[in-house]
């Protein structure tokens, strides 16, 4: 489902390239290098509305900054060496979540490759064909708006159930919803990190309290949020 999720959106991407006059190889070298989605969407519809390549590039480079704080947890299982460098360039939404539910470091990196397995070949391939069918494809009628949130919240759906996580979760959810509107397209998602901060800020503080006398044995976690 997921594999088929991201052909549907490589179409799309595909295809707006190809209307924006990009060639083929452009194309398809863009969506390997970056494998964003929203960030080659952004540097494709900066461009085709006339803006300059130098902004569509700090466009998509912003949108795609999220990976950050994915690189960051991915970088907890991912082995050393050569490995850990293409783990870094496969690392985003889908292959972050998909390897959460794992119970080891070693499960954790087999389920992160096995999407990465999935994403790459579904994202360049359906990249390659959206632009060879050009505008035969109809984005809209796709519902991708709908299919990609869905599938992300199956995917840590089991991590919400802490009450720590949950409520980090869903003050990113509203962040990303009131900043959309206002924000170019993908950095909602950017935004959403915003909720990070108070999060943060109240682990440091609890860690602070039990290390004070008296302040509890730190056997109670913030519902695996570490």
């Amino acid at each position: 489902m997921i594999g088929v999720t991201l052909v549907a959106v490589g179409l799309s991407y595909g295809a707006l390239s190809q209307a924006s006059g990009f060639p083929l190889w452009q194309t398809v070298m863009l969506a390997a290098l970056a494998i964003g989605g929203a960030a080659e969407l952004t540097f494709v519809g900066v461009v085709a509305a006339g803006g300059a390549p130098i902004l569509a590039v700090l466009g998509g480079l912003l949108v795609n900054s999220r990976n950050f704080a994915f690189g960051l947890s991915i970088g907890e299982y991912a082995p050393r060496g050569v490995r850990q460098y293409l783990a870094a360039h496969l690392a985003n939404d889908e292959t972050a979540a998909f390897a959460r539910p794992g119970a080891d470091r070693t499960e954790r990196w087999q389920r992160f490759v096995l999407m990465a397995v999935v994403l790459f070949p579904a994202w360049v391939g359906g990249a390659a064909l959206g632009q060879l069918l050009g505008s035969v494809v109809d984005a809209d009628r796709l519902g991708l708006d709908a299919a990609f949130p869905v599938i992300l919240f199956c995917l840590v759906v089991q991590d919400l159930r802490s009450p720590f996580l949950g409520v980090t979760a869903a003050g990113g959810a509203l962040l990303a919803v009131a900043a959309t509107p206002v924000l170019p397209l993908g950095l909602g998602a950017v935004a959403s990190l915003l909720a990070l901060i108070p999060a943060a800020a109240f682990l440091k503080a609890r860690a602070r309290r039990r290390r004070r006398p008296g302040g509890g044995d730190g056997s109670e976690t913030a519902g695996g949020a570490a």
